[in-house]
């Protein structure tokens, strides 16, 4: 009995540490949005050993996964290459970075033995192939990579305001309520 009560202690001790991992990141990119000067991931600086050929396959690989619509733009008009790498390399594990470089290089191994071509080189139907063929292969990369593409995107404006629905004061807003007597003013 005392072994199982300190399993499950053990356990709802991981899942408290998950959600406060999960709840910096959020909060990492919260702040890292409202220091940008415009508004796209792209305005981050470039980690120092990261290239700008990285950068672009990672894009790449962002809008492939989430394409422009109609509604919307896709990953790529976000910068979204920029904030995986600042993401992996500045909130995430100390391994992360390299996680992400394995899965680049896994993809284009991918890419070359299905259509003997770069990944930049193919279709789109043809990327969405090898990403639907790596995505059965290979977990921790393929999962970081679509974790950070679908955070990046989900939380820069375009992907808010244009993908999701956006209401930024829920409620209508009244500007001037006449108060009581003996009644307190609002906070802000």
């Amino acid at each position: 009995m005392k072994q199982r009560s300190t399993e499950a202690a053990d356990a709802g001790a991981m899942n408290r540490r998950a959600a406060i991992r999960q709840s910096a990141r959020w909060v990492g990119v919260a702040a890292l949005w409202a220091s940008l000067p415009q508004r796209t991931w792209a305005a981050l600086a470039l980690p120092a050993g990261w290239t700008e050929d990285e950068e672009k396959f990672l894009t790449l690989i962002g809008d492939t996964i989430i394409p422009a619509s109609a509604e919307s733009p896709g990953a790529g008009a976000v910068g979204i290459g920029r904030f995986m790498i600042v993401q992996a390399t500045a909130c995430y594990t100390t391994g992360s970075g390299v996680t992400l470089r394995r899965g680049l290089s896994e993809i284009q191994g991918v890419s070359q033995q299905l259509y003997a071509q770069d990944f930049a080189a193919l279709s789109v139907a043809q990327r969405e192939g090898v990403l639907l063929g790596y995505e059965s292969r290979a977990a921790a990369p393929w999962r970081l990579i679509k974790e950070l593409t679908l955070l990046g995107y989900f939380t820069s404006e375009a992907g808010a305001t244009q993908a999701l629905r956006y209401l930024p004061v829920p409620g209508g807003y009244k500007g001037s309520l006449k108060l009581g007597q003996g009644e307190r003013s609002w906070a802000l």
